[in-house]
């Protein structure tokens, strides 16, 4: 499964992202860089945050920053 942001970049383990401001259903409380840790079988990519916490985003919610 390919993985692309919401600029239609490709996203892979160990990029830098940019997560979106939280909606009700996300458990962060806003938006951060992150790291992207796996890329999950079911369609979630995994970002660790700068606190070494990690959270199930949307791909196509996500930025990659300096492709």
């Amino acid at each position: 499964m390919e993985f692309k942001d919401k600029n239609y970049l490709p996203i892979l383990v160990n990029d830098r992202v940019l997560t979106p401001d939280p909606t009700d259903e996300d458990g962060y409380n806003h938006s951060f860089e992150g790291t992207v840790k796996e890329l999950g079988t079911d369609g979630y990519v995994i970002v660790e945050d700068g606190d070494g916490d990690c959270w199930c985003i949307e791909p196509e919610r996500l930025e990659v920053l300096n492709p």
